[in-house]
């Protein structure tokens, strides 16, 4: 396994998942001030737009960059604590309950106030039902970025409940991880198996690998490539008509994600160098702080923004690109701010919710105390 002075980060990771948000609200920004590329005026048409329009439709691919270092830090550390006999289900439940929870809860009060400013409704339940990870499951989506939670969520319950199997001693135990599996199964049933596999990948890939030049080449060439392919291929096109669309499409986001782990797995052994790599890295997580506040809230501060006056425009100028550059950084502003009230208490509560509710080795040692008293 990897070894790293500070488990809790590794080089390159933090700048990848905060790029991977920054990336999807660019994107949803872009479609909501932009007409399609299509619609634009011939004489705009031109490399430096079309280049804008192809950086601004990669959201997808940075989505599942995000099931790719989710696998890698979540599912390759449980994995690696299956080996080591570490594993422990309590602090797991609490460390991804926390972690998902309470930027998800304030981000859900903005969605409520942006669906009810725009006039989308939804009802309780379907608002109950994004809370618990059933969206696109049993209700629909309350706000489009929650597409993707649930399939975080499910990620993790499958995880945690595979590993509590195989380190339970008591039978009713493992029958209640056999139940969660199959629910699991089920749920995945609704989902698209593709991105279980994708994160599955960026678990196994956590396993060590030693520094190769040409497996981060081969990642990068795979990568560019795929990406290519999957905006040509794997995408309804009005040029392309392509029978089977789906296939060619999971094709090319496997091959995205085997890319993606192949650049994952050989990053974290290059250590910043020179001032700019270290300044980068340290942007990185910077911007990783809020990542997945930004993520979760970025899209209905848009959505309102629209409502009350952005316009969508047919042209690229410099007042289109000041409102969608405005609408950029508003995104950035408000995400922080909703992060320093919510997200970036998580360690705190997490503290607070572990000395109540004590890990398996806490209770063993609470019980050994109390014997010798």
């Amino acid at each position: 396994m990897l070894q790293n002075k500070n488990p809790e980060h590794y080089y390159w990771l933090d700048l990848f998942r905060g790029l991977a948000s920054l990336v999807v609200v660019t994107t949803h920004c872009r479609t909501m001030l932009f007409v399609e590329y299509g619609l634009l005026p011939a004489g705009e048409k031109t490399i430096a737009n079309s280049i804008f329009f192809f950086l601004t439709r990669i959201a997808h691919e940075a989505v599942l960059l995000f099931f790719v270092l989710s696998g890698f830090l979540v599912g390759g550390k449980v994995i690696q604590r299956l080996k080591a006999g570490t594993f422990d289900l309590r602090s797991y439940v609490l460390d991804r309950t926390v972690r998902i929870m309470l930027p998800l809860l304030s981000a859900l009060i903005l969605i409520v106030i942006s669906n009810t400013v725009i006039g989308q409704h939804f009802s309780i339940i379907d608002y109950i039902g994004n809370i618990l990870s059933l969206q696109g499951i049993l209700v629909p989506w309350v706000s489009g970025p929650l597409w993707s939670l649930a399939y975080e969520v499910w990620f993790y319950v499958l995880m945690g409940a595979a590993a509590w199997w195989l380190t339970t001693l008591k039978a009713s135990n493992r029958y209640i991880a056999v139940f969660i599996l199959f629910v699991c199964f089920l749920i995945f049933s609704h989902l698209k198996a593709t991105y279980l596999f994708i994160w599955l990948l960026g678990a196994m890939s956590f396993s060590y690998v030693k520094r190769s030049n040409v497996l981060l080449i081969a990642g990068i060439i795979s990568l560019l490539a795929s990406m290519m392919a999957l905006q040509v291929f794997g995408t309804e096109s009005r040029t392309f008509k392509l029978h089977d669309i789906e296939s060619i499409r999971a094709i090319c986001e496997l091959c995205l994600g085997i890319s993606m782990c192949l650049i994952v797995q050989q990053v974290i052994h290059r250590q910043p160098k020179y001032r700019l790599g270290v300044f980068l890295n340290k942007f990185g997580t910077r911007l990783a702080d809020f990542s997945y506040t930004l993520y979760l809230t970025h899209l209905p501060i848009v959505y309102m923004l629209v409502h009350f006056g952005f316009p969508k425009s047919q042209s690229i100028n410099v007042v289109s690109v000041g409102y969608y550059l405005s609408a950029i950084a508003i995104s950035l502003v408000s995400a922080y701010a909703i992060y320093l009230v919510f997200e970036k208490r998580t360690k705190y509560v997490k503290a607070i919710m572990k000395m109540r509710i004590p890990s398996g080795e806490r209770v063993k040692e609470q019980q050994y105390q109390k014997k010798r008293a």
